[in-house]
């Protein structure tokens, strides 16, 4: 909608409903306010948003969110599955010099693979933070360069708050260094005193140095992340690694055949003054909603079949076989919330957290509308028998978005 000569305005959103079926969630370990192990649950959301643009060198933007979940009779214990109405993202964004743009507000943000920063689309509440972000574009790549606290999202109307945590880097992309090579490096520093590991809370300052390398879209693709952090968690040193990849080949003209995974060991003992746990920050769920498990302490082997058919049809069949990498250490949710033990890491030697067997069905008939069937079966391993309920997982899904 064109308001004068030089100011643009457009208006749009989104309406995303999703329905959950689980069978035995989080393996039937479930809290004491729990009544039901194996919900439904319908996932609402809606968000709106206005673009205001003057000329090509300022840009007002800003977007309301309203999610909910029904049919579920468990309390809401996690901020992505409710939020009724908050302004989701609020800021300005002006040139500062030729290449270089500046964003302020609240506002999301991700990265490459988001291995590490993610918006977070796959639960029903997208992830935002407030402050200022920097991109500097130059000939072949760009620089984005940001401080930011992340938002504590609560279930209410205007209740969400400023977490505990700041979070600044930055991340350089530089497609095409080479003929079959992009390349993205990063620099990430968290402070925070919201997480916990082995038990004890603390004040946790940690860096974080990465490494993306992989290929443009051709006949055999490579996908390959190295990252390392260190820092302080109360008197302990860190020192953390994380290594996750992907190829595959195209053997048919749709089909590719694939393999990923992940090496990311964790605390190797309880006797040092280190702490080997790796802080995936705010990546993505990496298994998908099946399961709220993290990459952290876990050695995964992920075979995997796809098709594509142009921009319409995407479809993925997975297996995942995860196990734990250090018996000093236990498992994580997404969110960085030890799953297994719930209160002795002495209570298993055991490595074989679950295998996972997963597909998704993707459809994209238009630029307005979308539809995702998932399928999901977790066979809970020796560790999570040990330590607690280990029931096998079966999870299906359904979502419907219309973007208008």
């Amino acid at each position: 909608m064109q308001i004068s000569k030089d100011l643009n305005l457009s208006l749009g959103g989104e309406l995303r409903e999703q329905y959950q079926n689980y069978t035995h969630a989080n393996f039937g370990q479930i809290p004491a306010s729990f009544t039901e192990e194996s919900p439904q649950q319908l996932m609402h959301r809606i968000m709106v948003h206005a673009d205001l643009r003057f000329k090509n060198s300022m840009r007002l933007f800003a977007q309301v969110n309203n999610t909910a979940r029904f049919l579920n009779p468990n309390p809401i214990v996690s901020q992505v599955d409710q939020n009724l109405f908050e302004v989701h993202q609020l800021f300005v964004e002006f040139d500062l010099w030729k290449k270089g743009r500046l964003r302020f507000g609240k506002q999301e943000m991700l990265f490459g693979q988001e291995r590490v920063i993610a918006s977070r689309e796959g639960p029903n509440t997208r992830q935002n933070f407030i402050g200022l972000r920097i991109n500097n574009q130059f000939l072949r790549g760009q620089l984005n360069t940001f401080v930011v606290r992340p938002t504590q999202m609560h279930p209410g109307a205007f209740d969400d708050e400023l977490a505990n945590e700041v979070f600044a880097g930055t991340y350089w992309v530089r497609p095409r260094v080479l003929k079959g090579l992009n390349l993205e490096a990063y620099y990430l520093y968290l402070e925070s005193s919201q997480r916990a590991y082995l038990f004890n809370k603390g004040l946790e300052k940690r860096h974080t140095v990465g490494l993306h390398l992989y290929s443009p879209a051709q006949f055999i693709n490579y996908d390959v992340e190295l990252a390392h952090q260190w820092g302080q968690f109360n008197s302990l040193d860190i020192s953390a690694w994380m290594w996750v990849w992907d190829f595959n080949v195209r053997f048919l003209p749709n089909v590719f055949m694939g393999f990923s995974g992940n090496y990311v060991p964790g605390d190797h003992t309880s006797s040092d003054q280190e702490l080997n746990t790796f802080n995936t920050l705010f990546a993505r769920p990496p298994f998908g909603l099946t399961v709220a498990l993290n990459i952290t302490n876990t050695l995964n082997w992920s075979p995997y079949i796809r098709y594509v058919l142009g921009a319409k049809w995407l479809a993925t069949a997975r297996a995942s076989f995860v196990q734990r990498v250090d018996v000093a250490d236990g498992i994580y949710s997404p969110n960085m919330t030890m799953i297994r033990p719930l209160d002795n890491l002495s209570a298993s030697i055991q490595n074989g957290i679950c295998d996972i067997y997963a597909m998704d069905v993707n459809y994209f008939p238009n630029q307005h509308y979308s539809c995702q069937i998932e399928l999901g079966y977790c066979q809970a391993g020796t560790y999570l028998k040990e330590t607690g309920s280990g029931k096998d997982v079966i999870y299906f899904a359904i979502r419907n978005a219309i973007k208008f």
